[in-house]
């Protein structure tokens, strides 16, 4: 069952509830939705009520080591899983599962000395002196952006825009390579294979570890094929530069203390996991930023002005940002409704009691899932609405540290967490500038959780300009 966008208030209509599906009254357990297909296809509506009040709870994986698992949704908890325990509780072999066999061995998925020497290597590009230094970059591609939505002749892909725009700048700031002819391609690889979700989850929950494997190997092996025609052409561009100033020519010049080269195959494996994770969570959030804004109109308006008030019309800067405060909280509240990675899934390798309440078993999986703790009904007021008010203020500076966690936590949080924020502030304040934004198919929108929680169907959309001031 799916709720849409409703009306929070008959007294307030101006007030709605953002789209949701309505969590079942019963729990079947993850493992269960292989009985019922419409769980599988969106797992957060397998997820009952009293996981939205929940601190702690068993639940059922599947067949695969027994099926144990534990949903853990108490920061108190999560700060000890992400952070002080994190060595206790490495990601879930059968997440990896799903991920390794289209991302190789990137940032994403590797473990051990591969992954600290990689994050190493691309830390300086994501510090916050580096990030800073992009923000022109961000504002220009986000003015093409704009002008480019603007052209348009009634509605038009809204989505797509956000793909290309974040595509644009990834390629430029990461990885060397103008990636103009290749959004169409990208674009596709990358929702065929989260459309296959389904059938990796239900293999790696369900099937014993070769044989699981063998079936995600196969499903994910034409994405992958095309994925990596995209990440050798970006290669060969790089290698034609001979410039170290993007992530892609660090790595490519880079040497292990063995004194060896990275292999193609290891370059590749980064390159491949920027593509998909270095655009597709921004393109995704601003696809949510705009379904809020237009069930919230009044938003766009508070936020034209905010943005007329520091700029007065001219193109904005990095010294702007400080003052955009409620274009940055519209952004984290979005990020809180519709959080880009739904799930994280950890595995104990050592009993650890968490909290006086909290114990989790060796060989458990854990369950922390963003998309519950952000709507939790204990720590959030009104969890289910649309305020970015809740980011100012005391509200804000009083909140638990791990109740909020849109980019993970610990030190497996994602690297590019301040590139994306800041990407997303200047991408929204400088179309606010120019145009109204309206999601012409608002009413069709539901979020659904496949390895990122994307909206179910493409925003149809249309772009009005703004006359200087109003």
């Amino acid at each position: 069952m799916a709720m849409r966008a409703e009306r929070f208030d008959e007294e307030a209509p101006e007030i709605f509830i953002p789209a949701r599906p309505v969590p079942p009254k019963e729990a079947p357990g993850i493992g269960a939705a292989v009985f019922r297909p419409q769980l599988l296809a969106n797992l957060i509506a397998s997820y009952p009520e009293f996981w939205y009040s929940a601190r702690s709870c068993p639940f059922r994986v599947g067949i695969a080591r027994g099926g144990r698992g534990m949903l853990v949704n108490d920061p108190d908890a999560i700060r000890r899983i992400l952070v002080s325990d994190a060595e206790h509780f490495p990601k879930d072999d059968n997440q990896l599962a799903i991920l390794k066999p289209l991302l190789g061995n990137g940032l994403l998925t590797a473990e051990g000395a591969t992954w600290r020497r990689n994050r190493k290597l691309a830390a300086p590009i994501f510090q916050h002196s580096s990030v800073r230094d992009f923000a022109p970059l961000f504002v220009r591609a986000a003015e093409r952006s704009a002008r480019r939505a603007l052209e348009q002749q009634g509605f038009f892909p809204l989505d797509r825009e956000m793909t290309k725009l974040t595509l644009e700048i990834i390629g430029e700031t990461v990885l060397s390579a103008n990636l103009e002819d290749d959004i169409d391609g990208i674009s596709h690889t990358v929702t065929s294979v989260l459309d296959k979700f389904p059938a990796m989850f239900l293999a790696s929950a369900f099937l014993p570890g070769q044989l699981r494997n063998r079936v995600i190997d196969t499903v994910v092996r034409p994405g992958r094929r095309a994925l990596d025609v995209f990440a050798r052409r970006i290669i060969d561009e790089a290698r034609k530069s001979g410039e170290e100033t993007t992530l892609l020519q660090r790595l490519m010049v880079s040497q292990s203390k063995a004194g060896h080269e990275m292999t193609l195959d290891q370059v590749r494996d980064e390159v491949a996991t920027f593509l998909l994770a270095g655009h597709e969570t921004t393109a995704t959030t601003m696809s949510w930023v705009w379904y809020l804004l237009t069930v919230h109109p009044e938003w766009q308006e508070r936020l034209y002005e905010e943005v007329w008030a520091v700029t007065e019309g001219r193109r904005l800067t990095i010294d702007d940002v400080p003052a955009l405060v409620e274009t940055r909280a519209v952004i984290e509240e979005a990020l809180r409704l519709y959080p880009p990675v739904a799930n994280l899934m950890r595995r104990a390798i050592k009993t650890t009691e968490l909290t006086p309440d909290i114990t989790i078993e060796r060989g458990q999986t854990v369950l922390i899932s963003p998309w519950l703790l952000h709507r939790h009904r204990f720590f959030w007021r009104e969890p289910d609405r649309f305020d970015p008010t809740r980011f100012l203020g005391e509200e804000a500076a009083t909140r638990p540290r791990h109740l909020y966690i849109p980019f993970g936590g610990g030190p497996r949080i994602c690297i590019g967490a301040s590139f994306a924020l800041l990407e997303a502030v200047l991408i929204l304040a400088t179309f606010m500038q120019r145009a109204r934004v309206k999601v012409i198919n608002a009413d069709q929108v539901m979020p659904q959780a496949r390895i990122v929680l994307r909206p179910n169907v493409a925003l149809q959309a249309v772009v009005t300009p703004r006359r200087p001031g109003g």
